[in-house]
């Protein structure tokens, strides 16, 4: 269902967003924003994040609220770099895996894509490739300028092959966009990501979307994306609503407290559906 949605989002001209959780506040948050809205959303959870909450675990807890809820849901290992827990993903059932090659020689990139693509599609799970290098971090950089190196973008011109090689089903491209919040964020090579889409069919992702305008989301979908991933700002909006409550309320229960949290992370969410045109599309 999940590559059918892309499809449509591409065919449309909307966006999946891929929001990450490593918390049950994140997680019902952005569930949440998703129901209300009939959104279609990809629930991320990076090596680190899956390491904390546990594979088993983070599967359990997207399939129960899927049952509950009745509402399709779809789990992305994001920048998957380890070849085993991408398998174990695999295995157990996540809709989709992200490995994350970018920091191989394009040689041993298209070899290991290859391979993990092989391993998923036997087991009917998509896979997305990277091509490119993304920099930065998930933290907020209040006084900090972005950087980023033009060897770091993805060049076009090896588009087509890496696709054709691997047969990934979704390509990260790095077109300007880097991790984290930065005072002075980077532009987008909006030139770049439109030589980029006339070489491949295959769905484009954005990675780096938290601190973006929308404007600047609007134009990368009108150019080619089809997913688009934010994580930074849910971790900041998760922290400062947090904080918040803490300090202004003397409540100890947690249950009582951090209902208030998933509401921040709800509304937060929201914006990114409606930025994405994503709404009424399930």
């Amino acid at each position: 269902m999940l590559f059918q949605l892309l499809k449509k989002a591409q065919k449309e001209g909307w966006a999946i967003g891929q929001f990450n959780f490593s918390t049950l506040e994140q997680l019902k948050g952005i569930v949440g924003a998703a129901k209300k809205l009939s959104s279609p959303v990809i629930l991320g959870v990076s090596e680190g994040e899956v390491g904390y909450l546990g594979v088993k675990e983070t599967i359990a807890l997207v399939r129960i609220l899927e049952q509950e809820l009745r509402f399709p849901l779809f789990l992305h290992l994001d920048h998957g770099k380890n070849l085993d827990l991408i398998k174990t993903a695999i295995n157990f059932g996540f809709d989709s895996v992200h490995f994350d090659g970018s920091s191989f020689s394009l040689k041993k990139n298209v070899k290991l894509s290859r391979e993990i693509v092989k391993y998923a599609h036997r087991r009917k799970v998509l896979v997305e490739g990277e091509l490119g290098y993304l920099r930065g971090k998930s933290k907020l950089f209040s006084k900090e300028r972005a950087e980023i190196k033009e060897g770091d973008l993805t060049k076009p011109e090896e588009v087509n092959d890496f696709v054709k090689k691997t047969k990934v089903d979704s390509l990260a491209v790095a077109v300007g966009n880097i991790h984290g919040i930065y005072a002075r964020m980077p532009k987008l090579d909006f030139k770049r990501l439109k030589a980029i889409r006339e070489k491949t069919d295959a769905f484009l992702v954005l990675h780096g979307g938290s601190g973006l305008l929308a404007k600047d989301f609007k134009k990368a979908i009108k150019f080619g994306i089809q997913k688009i991933n934010i994580n930074t700002e849910l971790r900041v909006a998760w922290k400062g609503a947090l904080q918040k409550n803490l300090k202004k309320s003397k409540e100890i229960k947690p249950y009582l407290v951090l209902p208030k949290v998933v509401q921040v992370i709800e509304k937060e969410v929201e914006k990114y559906i409606k930025i994405f045109n994503s709404g009424n599309k399930l």
